[in-house]
C-alpha cells in the first residue's frame, strides 16, 4: 500500500470498527486506557492525513504545522506513558510489579521528547510514500531505544499471550521499518502499530474468557450493588 493522505484515511476509517469492538468489551473503568488505544490510532491516521494535505497544497502551511506538531505528540510524548500504563492496568494486582518499571521510564521518556517537540523547530520532508518528521534531538539513538523499551517491554512481559504476541509482532515491524525506511521511521512505524491494532480488540474480546480475579472481583461488586 502506498503511504499517502487516502491511504492515511482508509487506515483510520478501517481502524473505527475495530476501536468499537475494543471499547465494546470494557467492563471494568481501568480497561478504557488500553481499550482506547485503536481510536487513538485512527485519530493518529486522520491527522496525518491533514499534514498529507499540507504537502498536496490542499492546506495552508500553518494549518500543516498544527497537525504535525498533533501527530508528533501522540506518537512521542503521550504513547511511552499511556502504552506501558494501559498494560500495568490490565495485569492483575500481583503481577503489576513487573510492568511498572516501564511505566516510570516511559514517563521519562515521554518528559524529554515533550520537551523536545514542544520547544524544538519541526520539520515535515514529504518521502516517496512516506513523511519525515524531523525535530532536534540530543542522542536521539539513545532515546529512540529507551522509547522502544518503553513501548514494546511491557506487553513482552504481560501474562497475556494476545498482549505478547501484539508486542512481538510490533518488535519485527518496528525493527523491519527501522532499517528499510529509517528516513521516514515515525510515518511508517505508527501505521504499522495502528495496524496491528486488530491484536488489542481480539485481546479485549479473548480477555472475557481468561481468568482475572482483580478484574472479576470488580465485576462481582457492580453486580451486588444493584437493587
Amino acid at each position: 500500500m502506498c503511504f499517502s493522505l487516502e491511504a492515511d484515511l482508509v487506515v483510520g476509517v478501517a481502524l473505527l470498527p475495530v476501536a468499537a469492538v475494543s471499547l465494546r468489551e470494557v467492563r471494568h473503568v481501568r480497561e478504557v486506557p488500553f481499550a482506547a488505544l485503536p481510536l487513538l490510532f485512527s485519530l493518529h491516521q486522520f491527522i496525518e492525513a491533514v499534514v498529507w494535505a499540507g504537502v498536496d497544497g490542499h492546506v495552508s502551511a500553518g494549518v500543516q504545522q498544527v497537525a504535525a506538531m498533533a501527530y508528533l505528540i501522540i506518537a512521542f510524548p503521550l504513547l511511552p506513558i499511556l502504552f506501558p500504563l494501559s498494560v500495568l492496568l490490565l495485569e492483575p494486582r500481583g503481577a503489576r510489579l513487573r510492568v511498572a518499571p516501564f511505566v516510570a521510564l516511559g514517563a521519562v521518556v515521554s518528559t524529554y521528547f515533550a520537551l523536545a517537540v514542544l520547544t524544538g523547530p519541526i520539520r515535515v520532508v514529504a518521502h516517496p510514500r512516506a513523511l519525515a518528521y524531523v525535530a532536534e534531538l540530543e542522542n536521539g539513538v539513545q532515546w529512540t531505544g529507551l522509547y522502544v523499551i518503553a513501548v514494546i517491554g511491557p506487553s513482552l512481559l504481560s501474562g497475556y499471550r494476545s498482549l505478547v504476541a501484539f508486542g512481538v509482532l510490533n518488535l519485527i515491524g518496528l525493527s523491519t521499518v527501522a532499517l528499510v525506511y529509517a528516513e521516514a521511521f515515525t510515518s511508517i512505524w505508527c501505521v504499522y502499530a495502528a495496524l496491528t491494532s486488530v491484536f488489542i480488540a481480539a485481546h479485549m474480546v479473548l480477555r472475557r474468557r481468561l481468568p482475572d480475579s482483580d478484574r472479576l472481583q470488580g465485576h462481582a461488586t457492580v453486580v451486588l450493588a444493584r437493587p
